[in-house]
């Protein structure tokens, strides 16, 4: 997924402005591949749980999960600040075959 179409899906910018955006969902969790590629975006409408980061995380094993809320990231430069910020975690893990 290309980083500009994250920003959209976690600002919630793919649904109409008013009420509609207002109760969309608030929280995201975005896995990110070793290489840097965001894998996928999971929206919430509350804070996700233990169970949801963990079912996430059986979606897509040996990928980073960093949350965000709507407008954490305005930018995408500010999203790519924080995927670099990340990308050391890679380091700690072992390689999945």
């Amino acid at each position: 997924m290309k980083i500009d179409e994250a920003l959209i899906l976690v600002n919630n910018l793919d649904y109409e402005e008013g009420l509609k955006r207002k109760f969309s969902p608030r929280h995201s969790l975005i896995q990110l591949h070793r290489s840097g590629e965001i894998v996928a975006v999971y929206r919430f409408k509350n804070s996700p749980n233990e169970s949801q980061y963990t079912e996430a995380m059986q979606k897509n094993p040996g990928t980073v999960q960093i949350p965000a809320v709507v407008g954490t990231y305005p930018t995408v430069e500010a999203l790519q600040a924080a995927i670099d910020e990340t990308m050391w975690l890679f380091d700690k893990m072992k390689k999945r075959e």
